[in-house]
Parts: C-alpha cells; sequence; structure tokens
C-alpha cells in the first residue's frame, strides 16, 4: 500500500514482549557453479562471508554436480574426481558460508531417464557417495548445517528434462541417497517457479501418501518445502516489483497444502528465490539505488509479519539471488566493472551495491524480537522492525519503499522513535542509513554526467571514490548519551526510498579484543594496479564502530590506516601502485577505543 504519510511516532518497549529472533533472510546464490573457479567469483565470496556475524550464511548454487569428473556413473564402482567441486566448496566454506547445494547436474552425461530403474539406482549411489565425500572433506557436523535440495526448477524453462514421474523417482533417489550416508541430511524441494504448479502437486502428493520407489511404502520424507516466487510476472516492461502480490502467491501455496495435506502445512517453508524482479537478464538501474535495498528490506519484514505473524507460516529462509557476476543494473549484489579495452576475465574491480550493504546493516540487528507499535499495516510501504541482544543492545530498524519504480517520490516521513525499557541508563546512540545521494552510483552517474559525448575512463582515482562510498554510512553517532528512566526520543526523516538502522548500545567494559586470523589473497584491478583481500575472524563485540586496517613498509615502520570509511565487514580490498609491506588490523569501539593490533602479515 503507498503510504500517504508525513510523521508517524514508532513506540518500542524493550523489555516487553520479547521474543526469540533469528535471521532467516541471510542467503543468496548464482549459477552456474563453474563460475567459483573463476578469480572475481572467488573474491566476491570474500565479500560475502565477511559480512558481520555471519549475516550471509547460505549460498544456493545451479549445476555443482556438473563439476564432478569421472567413469562408470551408472556401475557399482564409478571412478569419481570430486577435484574440481571440492575447490568450488573450498571457496565458500573458507569463507565461513554454507553451500546450499542443489543436487543438480549430470555428471559424464550419464543420465538419461530417470524411469529407468538402472539409472536411479545409480543416482542413488551417486548422492551417498558424495555426501560421504562431503562429510570426510568438511566434517560431518558441519555438512548437517548444509540445506540439500532438488533440481532447480523442474517445472519451467526445461530446467528438467525427464518426465514428472522421473522426478519423483529422482526425488526418492535423493533422499534415500543422502539417507544413506547420515540420515541427519537435511533435503527438500522442489525449487518450483509457476504458483501450484503440476509438478509441485505431484511431488506433495507423493511425500504425503505416495509409494517410494525404493521401500514401496507411502510417504516420503521433506525436511522443508521451497519455491520460486517473484515480485513481478513476466512481461515485456517488467519494471515494477510486487512484494504484496509475492506474499499472496506465497499464502496461496500454504493454503493450499493446509486443504489437501495438512500434513504438511507445518513443514518449514522457504522462498529461496524472492527477487523483487524476475529475470536475471534484464537491468535495471534501480538495483544499484536505495531503492533495491529499500525493496529488500520491506519484503524481509513483510515475509515476517504478514505470513509469519498473521498466517502461522513456518517460514524459514528467504533468499535472493544476487550472486553472479554483473554490472550496476545486474540482478547482483556487487557491480563488476570491466575495462573494455581489456579482455583478460581476471581484471576486474568489484563496488558493493545497496542490497549487500542491506545484508551488513541487518546483521546488526538482535537476538530477540520486541514489538514496534505505529509501525502500520504488515504490507504497507513503510514499516520498522525492533530487537533486543541481553541487556548490551536495541536495534530499530525503518525502511521506506513503494514498489512502482515510476511513482515514487522521494517523500519523507518523519518518525518520531520512542524507545523505553532500555536495560540501560546510559550508552550510545548511532544511526546508520541507506539513501539515495550516499551511495557509489551516485558518483559514478555524476561521473558518467561529465562524459555524455565519451566513454567514461576507469580511473584508479573514480574507482578509489566508488569504494569510498560502498561501506554502510553512519550519518549521526553519540557515544554517551543519558536514557532518563531508560527510555530515549529520537527523531529521523524517513526518504522513499530508505532504510535506517538506530541502534541503542551499552558501554563495554573494557576496549575490544585482538583481531586473529587475518589473511591475503592478491588481485589485480583494471587499472592495473595491485590489490590485496584482506580477511580476518570477526569479533563478538555489538559495540564496534570499525576496524581500522593498518599498513607499514616495514615490520617495525609507522602503521598508517588505509581504509578511508569506517568498516564492519571482516574483509577489505586494498589497491595501491604497491602493496608490499606488513598489515595489520585492529577493532575500535563506538567510544574510540581501539583494541591491539592483529598479528602482522607480510605481502612481498
Amino acid at each position: 500500500m503507498t503510504t500517504d504519510l508525513a510523521a508517524t511516532t514508532l513506540t518500542i518497549d524493550a523489555a516487553a514482549d520479547r521474543a526469540p529472533f533469528a535471521p532467516f533472510w541471510c542467503s543468496t546464490g548464482f549459477m552456474p557453479a563453474s563460475i567459483l573457479l573463476d578469480a572475481d567469483m572467488r573474491q566476491m565470496m570474500a565479500y560475502f562471508g565477511a559480512v558481520p556475524h555471519g549475516g550471509l550464511r547460505h549460498v544456493r548454487i545451479h549445476y555443482l554436480l556438473d563439476l564432478v569428473r569421472g567413469t562408470g556413473f551408472l556401475g557399482r564402482r564409478p571412478d569419481i574426481d570430486w577435484s574440481l567441486l571440492d575447490q568450488a566448496l573450498d571457496t565458500l566454506v573458507e569463507n565461513g558460508l554454507q553451500p546450499f547445494f542443489e543436487l543438480m547436474g549430470n555428471p559424464g552425461l550419464a543420465w538419461t531417464d530417470f524411469e529407468d530403474p538402472a539409472q536411479v539406482r545409480a543416482w542413488r549411489r551417486l548422492v551417498a557417495a558424495l555426501a560421504r565425500h562431503l562429510g570426510e572433506r568438511y566434517g560431518q557436523e558441519a555438512v548437517r548445517s548444509w540445506y540439500f535440495e532438488t533440481w532447480n526448477e523442474p517445472d519451467v524453462g526445461g530446467w528438467w528434462k525427464s518426465t514428472v514421474q522421473g522426478f519423483l523417482n529422482y526425488y526418492d533417489a535423493c533422499s534415500a541417497g543422502l539417507a544413506d550416508a547420515d540420515r541427519r541430511l537435511t533435503f527438500g524441494g522442489p525449487g518450483t517457479a509457476s504458483t501450484l504448479s503440476p509438478i509441485f502437486r505431484a511431488l506433495m502428493d507423493h511425500v504425503d501418501g505416495g509409494e517410494n520407489f525404493f521401500t514401496g511404502r507411502p510417504r516420503t520424507r521433506i525436511d522443508f518445502i521451497s519455491v520460486h516466487e517473484k515480485g513481478a510476472v513476466w512481461q515485456a516492461e517488467n519494471i515494477s516489483p510486487d512484494l504484496r502480490r509475492m506474499c499472496g502467491r506465497e499464502l496461496e501455496i500454504v493454503r493450499w497444502l493446509r486443504d489437501h495435506h495438512p500434513r504438511l502445512a507445518k513443514t518449514p517453508f522457504m522462498n529461496n528465490e524472492c527477487d523483487p524482479q524476475i529475470s536475471w537478464k534484464q537491468t535495471h538501474t534501480w538495483r544499484a539505488t536505495a531503492y533495491y535495498a529499500a525493496q529488500g528490506a520491506k519484503g524481509i519484514v513483510q515475509h515476517l509479519r504478514f505470513l509469519r505473524d498473521e498466517h502461522g507460516v513456518n517460514y524459514v529462509l528467504h533468499g535472493n539471488d544476487n550472486g553472479f557476476p554483473g554490472g550496476w543494473g545486474a540482478r547482483t549484489c556487487l557491480a563488476a566493472l570491466h575495462d573494455r579495452a581489456n579482455i583478460r576475465k581476471e581484471l576486474v574491480d568489484q563496488i558493493k551495491k545497496p542490497f549487500l550493504t542491506l545484508f551488513e546493516m541487518m546483521a546488526l540487528l538482535g537476538d530477540e524480537r520486541v514489538r514496534v507499535e505505529g509501525a502500520g499495516g504488515a504490507l504497507d510501504d513503510f514499516g520498522a522492525l525492533a530487537t533486543r541482544r541481553g541487556d548490551d543492545q536495541v536495534a530499530v530498524l525503518v525502511y521506506h519503499s513503494h514498489d512502482r519504480v515510476h511513482t515514487a517520490r522521494n517523500r519523507p516521513v518523519t518518525a518520531d522513535l520512542t524507545v523505553t525499557g532500555l536495560p540501560f541508563r546510559r550508552g550510545a546512540v548511532t544511526h546508520y542509513r541507506i539513501a539515495d545521494g550516499e551511495l557509489p552510483f551516485d558518483v559514478w552517474d555524476a561521473a558518467h554526467a561529465d562524459h555524455v559525448m565519451k566513454s567514461l575512463a576507469l580511473t584508479a582515482e573514480l574507482i578509489r571514490k566508488l569504494r569510498e562510498r560502498q561501506e554502510l554510512p553512519c550519518v549521526s553517532h553519540r557515544p554517551e548519551v543519558g536514557f532518563d528512566g531508560g527510555s530515549a526520543s529520537v527523531r529521523i526523516e524517513v526518504v522513499e526510498p530508505s532504510v535506517h538502522l538506530l541502534l541503542f548500545t551499552r558501554k563495554p567494559p573494557r576496549a575490544p579484543g585482538t583481531v586473529r586470523g587475518l589473511r591475503v589473497t592478491r588481485h589485480w584491478g583494471i587499472t592495473g594496479q595491485a590489490q590485496v583481500m584482506l580477511r580476518w575472524e570477526g569479533l563478538g563485540s555489538r559495540a564496534l564502530r570499525t576496524y581500522e586496517v593498518g599498513f607499514a613498509k616495514s615490520r617495525d615502520g609507522k602503521t598508517r590506516r588505509v581504509n578511508t570509511p569506517d568498516l564492519l565487514p571482516t574483509a577489505f580490498l586494498h589497491e595501491a601502485p604497491d602493496v608490499r609491506g606488513w598489515y595489520r588490523v585492529r577493532a575500535v569501539d563506538y567510544w574510540g577505543r581501539p583494541g591491539p593490533w592483529s598479528a602482522p602479515v607480510e605481502v612481498g
């Protein structure tokens, strides 16, 4: 619904109606799996894994099994080479990410007919061998935290080339193969794209009473039900998402389950491709603006309030397909800038877009949810979410976003926040904001305005300016505020579109601890300058204002900070004519207290 508010009051009682709250939006994805072997994609995974506090956790990938090589797959003792798959998955795991493993692909092009019993049994053996291998390589407990899913969108676009019955046989083989290796692995599907498509209904019928291929018994396990509902229907001029319609279609599916398969009605439900815009092929400039981030925040809160709260849906995961490399208008988390005069694919500079910054902002929310009064209806354009983390922090997220792109008019809402029940009497108040005018694309757009008649040169200076705008902006910070009676009042202007986060933080007794696990990877940018990607283990403190990345030409030389903007993620790309020297990282809290420098790492 369009917001006609000019002003509103948001009231939060941080001491009442507290309920456990876990992030369910920490998922993204891409295709095909083979691009994980490319340097630019490996760099992107470092950015994903660096979202603070595990705020981006699951990565869902098409065609992983096409990385498997070998011979004799239909026989009882195939010769399997897992090395390319291992290399791809290592990139995720070493960055703290968990694969959302689609059992999708055709090793050796061996499978041609999933109605052939011999091929179905061979698929079960392949999946069992895969699960055993993953457990041995990454640890059984770690792999139990992953999701395993069926083939992507078997109902549209020729993704699934067998029959509906073949899909049911394939499903049983996947389920049985995983159970052969470890009965505690999580498996579900079908990841269908058309609302209540025939193959979706067939699978629900099958798992809730159909004959299992291997046991002959009714009922086959399904640990979660996944669908893909986008925020817009397919049409030539597909430029305006409709998030209310997305939620409505998901509810239609759940209601069908309640009517036809009540046993499945409480099964964990997810939309793991819930993009505002259908089609990764279409480019839209709004994906580089605050509109995309505001749509993301609104979509998450709508699913929480409309599906979970109002309709009791066991909604467990909300995933966007934003992982593959692409430009400003692509459905991506980063903009990949390539020098058109240089065709070397490995030379690329990647700039964070607001959607990735939103992940970083929402990672600062707490682990208990508290009620917000005055936030409007569950599907309104203006809304809020409030959380608490123990006795140390209260967070309030506020967004303003109208679906129709051409009618979004930057209408401001004056929001007066009144927070009561703060568990401390003094602390910091910090305001983060994602809004147009403060983003990397604003720099890019302004530079293009000066080069209308010629192409824009991708200079080191331009890329530096872009990176200075890519981190989450802190627009105000007061480190010493008294909260009389445990209450606070803050007024903010919430333009459309924008997302805001207010943090009320108790001062910890000590400065931050020591940063550990610093490691580096060398890259090269499109300007020919050397790059160093630094990654480190994040501190658990929720009172950090920034990590400082220090550089010195010698081990004992003077260390200078090289990250200009404040930095909450646990990765930083340093680009300079000469990156040879010693790097260190330390954390600084909201009161300006630095922790110790990490152990230095040399780049030669």
